[in-house]
C-alpha cells in the first residue's frame, strides 16, 4: 500500500536474509540465471519491523547494471518500488547502494501484517518497466497477485537472454508491539513532521495540531484546537486520521 503525495512508502520493509547464490524459482517466477561478472543481493536494516517505523533497503551489484526492485506485500500485490518517481535513474554503479537514496522520500512500515518479500532483478540491459508518476510513484502492476507476477515475467526477458540476475529477501512485519502504543502519524512533507520521536505512549483522543498562525505542532488531548490548521488524532479504530481548518473571512 503506497500513500501519494508524501515522503512515505508506506507498506515495505524488514528483513536481513540476503540473497546471494539462490536457486531454484523465485518468490515472483522469475529463474535465477548465471550471467558471467554479473551477481547481486538485497536485504534490509533487521528480520522484523513494527508497523509505523522507517527502515532502508540495501542492495548490491558486482558490476555496473539496471536494477529493479519489486515489493510483493503479504497479500500477494506486487509494486515496483525502484525505479521510481522520486529516484527515476535504474542505472547503478558496481557496489553498495542503499534507498531511500534521495531526501524527497522516506520508507515507512505500515499494514498489513504478515511476510513480505523484495525481489531485485539486475539486468545488462534496461526493461521496459514504469517510472511511476507524482501521483502514482510506486506502480501497481496488476489488480491481483497473478496479474501482478504475470506483469513481471512480461516485462524480464526469457532466461536465454543470459543477461539479467535475481535475488531477493523476505521479512516480516508486525503490529504495534504493546498496547496503548501507535506509530507516529504521517509526515505529508509539507511542512515539518510531527514532532513524534519513535513510539510514544498514544491512546484514542490523542494528536498533534499544527497551527498555521504560528507554523509550530502542538500536542493535544480531546478535540482538535481551534484556529487555522490541520491534526493528526488517533481515533478508537486505532487508525490515525486527519482534519484540516481553514478560515474564510475575518478571522480572530
Amino acid at each position: 500500500m503506497i500513500e501519494m503525495r508524501r515522503w512515505l512508502l508506506l507498506s515495505v520493509l524488514a528483513g536481513v536474509t540476503v540473497g546471494l547464490a539462490q536457486s531454484g524459482p523465485s518468490p515472483l517466477g522469475l529463474v535465477p540465471t548465471p550471467v558471467p561478472g554479473l551477481s547481486a543481493s538485497i536485504w534490509t536494516e533487521r528480520p522484523q519491523y513494527t508497523i509505523g517505523e522507517t527502515a532502508r533497503i540495501y542492495f548490491s551489484i558486482s558490476q555496473a547494471a539496471y536494477v529493479y526492485i519489486f515489493d510483493i506485500e503479504p497479500t500477494g500485490l506486487v509494486r515496483l518500488i525502484f525505479p521510481n518517481f522520486w529516484s527515476p535513474n535504474a542505472y547503478r554503479q558496481a557496489g553498495t547502494h542503499v534507498l531511500p537514496d534521495q531526501s524527497t522520500y522516506q520508507l515507512r512500515v505500515a499494514a498489513p501484517t504478515g511476510t513480505e518479500t523484495l525481489q531485485l532483478v539486475a539486468c545488462t540491459r534496461p526493461l521496459p518497466v514504469p517510472t511511476g508518476t507524482y501521483s502514482d510513484p510506486y506502480p501497481l502492476l496488476g489488480p491481483d497477485p497473478e496479474s501482478g507476477r504475470a506483469a513481471v515475467l512480461g516485462l524480464v526477458p526469457e532466461p536465454s537472454c543470459g543477461c539479467c540476475v535475481t535475488a531477493w529477501t523476505t521479512f516480516e512485519i508486525v503490529a504495534v508491539w504493546a498496547p496503548g502504543y501507535s506509530p507516529c502519524p504521517p509526515c505529508w512533507g509539507i511542512t515539518p513532521c510531527p514532532p513524534c520521536s519513535g513510539f510514544m505512549y498514544v491512546t484514542p483522543g490523542m494528536g498533534w495540531f499544527f497551527s498555521l498562525s504560528s507554523g509550530g505542532w502542538t500536542f493535544f488531548v480531546g478535540d482538535c484546537p481551534s484556529g487555522p490548521g490541520w491534526c493528526w488524532y488517533l481515533g478508537a479504530d486505532g487508525q490515525w486520521h486527519f482534519k484540516l481548518q481553514l478560515c474564510v473571512g475575518n478571522c480572530p
